[in-house]
């Protein structure tokens, strides 16, 4: 079962020239003649999309169309020049430093400053060793604001904030910060060496050079042919979660309930995830093949386990601290409004499922939803950064009823009712993984009644089939004597 989602590009002819030591001088040489030097020959790219994905930096779809869009289009390359050793992290990006490769608009990609293949092979090199570049990549390309900062150009508050410094020795880092606001979530992808990739012909010997698939392209060496290609294969580096919620009320099986009754309201204040981590460093040089290799925000250690992240709807109620949050790990905003107590006529959660994650597809008529608008807010998702934790989800919601015999008032603090905090847990596990896996998308359901919640959990890779969980905290059949 495929469990990855390809996004790939294609990087043609590499051919470069910086002395007299080719096949021309040598043939030259051979038949009595004064050597020449080679033809420069400058690197060469192409690019293509299987199927669409988020882009990087900005939201939107992206397939071929918007990679080929001029300016806004294409993808980054870092590459790095090691003479006739093999890459380590010793080595700065002396080659190439987020290279942005874009559409000319007609028919080829262009970037700048062009590039070419180091020369030294052949019988008038200096060594019996080719010399060697590196290569890695990640998709769409987001512009570099200081190549000295490795800051980008724009907003860094989410998506794509920051690279490695072009002066810091060691594989390139591309930061990343997700966001639980869909309309925030954009999508990372790195490029590897693909299944068709393995062999790379190269002009000195007489055999090819052996690739390792789902690396990056390592230690490249002089192509044998002007028109050979380094096919980047892109894959996901992230996780798409999907949360959607609904209410039972007084049922034990899923959907055979009423609808909330009208004097009462359902209205979440937070949920929180463990085994998804907000922020993190992507490096490009993975150390598993076709295993997207997450660091810590400042790319130097693994990524922080056991932590819980919150997302909350910004309301006070006497537990947070003087910025109105309870921990620093709570993120203000990205709940659907239409779930949250932001007024009096705010539906709160109903029988119908909705998207928990603010949706970015909009409905013309909130009185009057199409099933068409109901299906595209269902399938908005967010991207995150799985850990490789199980997942376990907290949620908190309010249970607000009307009632003017009480003397207590509701949430909006002038209309008696009753008003009851529900906080349950629960752990999921996603078989086989356990936890999240970039590439693959995931679905949690969360059915919440007036005492219960029930979990129902499904995970679908990019090119694959489900796999479902469900678990129920506690049930609402009632337990014999």
């Amino acid at each position: 079962m495929k469990k990855i989602f390809l996004f790939g590009a294609v990087m043609a002819a590499m051919t470069l020239a910086s002395c007299s030591s080719s096949d021309d001088s040598q043939q030259a040489a051979d038949n009595g003649k004064a050597p020449v030097l080679a033809t420069k020959t400058a690197v060469g790219f192409d690019a293509y999309t299987g199927r669409a994905v988020t882009r990087a930096g900005t939201t939107g779809v992206l397939d071929l169309t918007a990679l080929q869009t001029v300016s806004t289009g294409g993808f980054g390359v870092f590459a790095y020049y090691t003479d006739l050793k093999k890459y380590d992290q010793t080595y700065v990006p002396n080659f190439m430093y987020n290279t942005h490769v874009s559409y000319d608009g007609t028919s080829a990609w262009t970037y700048s400053p062009v590039m070419y293949w180091p020369n030294e092979y052949g019988s008038d090199a200096q060594s019996d060793d080719e010399d060697k570049v590196s290569f890695f990549a990640y998709a769409p390309w987001v512009e570099t604001g200081s190549a000295a900062a490795g800051s980008v150009s724009g907003d860094a508050t989410w998506g794509i904030t920051g690279f490695s410094r072009n002066t810091n020795a060691g594989d390139p880092m591309v930061k990343y910060i997700a966001s639980f606001d869909p309309a925030k979530s954009v999508d990372l992808c790195w490029g590897v060496v693909g299944d068709s990739e393995a062999e790379w012909g190269k002009i000195q010997g007489n055999t090819n050079q052996t690739l390792t698939v789902g690396k990056p392209w390592l230690d490249v060496e002089h192509p044998k042919g002007v028109d050979q290609k380094l096919k980047f294969t892109f894959k996901h580096a992230l996780a798409k979660l999907n949360v959607q919620i609904d209410a039972d009320i007084d049922n034990a099986t899923h959907g055979a309930g009423s609808e909330v009754a009208a004097e009462t309201k359902i209205y979440v204040r937070s949920i929180s995830f463990t085994g998804i981590a907000m922020k993190g460093s992507l490096n490009l040089n993975n150390a598993t093949a076709g295993v997207a290799q997450w660091l810590d925000y400042s790319g130097s250690t693994d990524l922080p386990y056991g932590e819980s992240i919150t997302v909350k709807d910004q309301r006070r109620d006497g537990r947070e601290g003087g910025s109105g949050a309870e921990a620093t790990n709570e993120l203000p905003g990205g709940l659907n409004p239409a779930i949250i107590q932001t007024d009096a006529v705010t539906p709160g959660v109903v029988k119908t499922a909705v998207n928990l994650f603010k949706p970015v597809s909009t409905i013309a008529d909130p009185e009057n939803p199409t099933g068409e608008e109901i299906a595209a807010q269902l399938a908005d998702a967010v991207y995150v950064i799985p850990t490789g934790e199980a997942m376990t989800v907290t949620i908190v919601y309010d249970v607000e009823t009307t009632n003017e015999d009480l003397p207590t008032y509701i949430s909006n603090g002038t209309t008696h009712g009753s008003s009851i905090e529900n906080r349950i847990s629960k752990q999921i596990t996603f078989t086989p993984a356990g936890g999240l896996v970039s590439g693959n998308t995931y679905t949690v359901k969360l059915h919440l009644g007036m005492n219960t919640v029930k979990y129902e959990a499904a995970v679908t890779g990019w090119e694959g089939e489900a796999i479902n969980g469900e678990g129920w905290l506690p049930s609402n059949t009632p337990v014999e004597p």
